[in-house]
């Protein structure tokens, strides 16, 4: 009967023994086992992603259209379904200061840098919403700060316009609105 099936040279039954062969085979299966779980989590909440990303939409849409407080529900609906979406926290943040609710904006740009610490028009919008509470020393170091890491300044000069226009300074609000406009003109906003 053992004649019968025919036997490979190459074609060995996969073993654990303390053999290079077997941890070889051993990293491979967890290897495979590891990406399949980080592809799984990924698609996982790949519905709620495009959901959140429609209420983002949406909520754009409501806050061209003067609703503010309907964009407001549409974006706090979009964080409940991705929390760990930084724009959405910062997107939250610029509807709350059209509000004039500074704490509340301070808080979802703050949550926002929590989660990519170097976005930088959460760190400007942290610069506006000190404005509006009238810290306006802090306001300078928050835009300054903001100035620094952003490629794109063109809000952050406008920003400092208006903190320098508050304080009186109009020699440095009109340089920064300048350099704003210029900034703004070459594409970087």
């Amino acid at each position: 009967m053992s004649g019968l099936i025919p036997r490979f040279p190459c074609a060995r039954p996969l073993s654990f023994r303390k053999s290079r062969d077997g941890a070889v085979t051993l990293v491979f299966f967890t290897s495979l086992i590891v990406i399949f779980f980080v592809y799984a989590q990924a698609f996982a909440g790949a519905p709620e992603r495009e959901k959140a990303a429609q209420l983002l939409k949406s909520a754009a849409k409501f806050n061209g259209e003067g609703e503010t407080d309907r964009a407001i529900a549409a974006v706090e609906e979009a964080i409940i379904l991705t929390p760990d979406q930084a724009e959405a926290r910062e997107q939250l943040g610029t509807l709350l200061l059209k509000k004039k609710l500074f704490d509340d904006a301070s808080r979802a740009f703050n949550e926002a840098l929590k989660i990519n610490p170097n976005m930088r028009s959460a760190k400007t919008g942290i610069g506006l919403a000190l404005i509006g509470k009238g810290d306006l020393a802090g306001a300078e170091a928050a835009l300054k700060n903001a100035l620094t890491l952003n490629p794109y300044p063109a809000m952050t000069h406008y920003a400092l316009g208006l903190l320098y226009q508050k304080m009186n300074n109009d020699e440095k609000a009109l340089l920064h609105f300048k350099e704003g406009l210029r900034t703004y003109k070459e594409g970087k906003k």
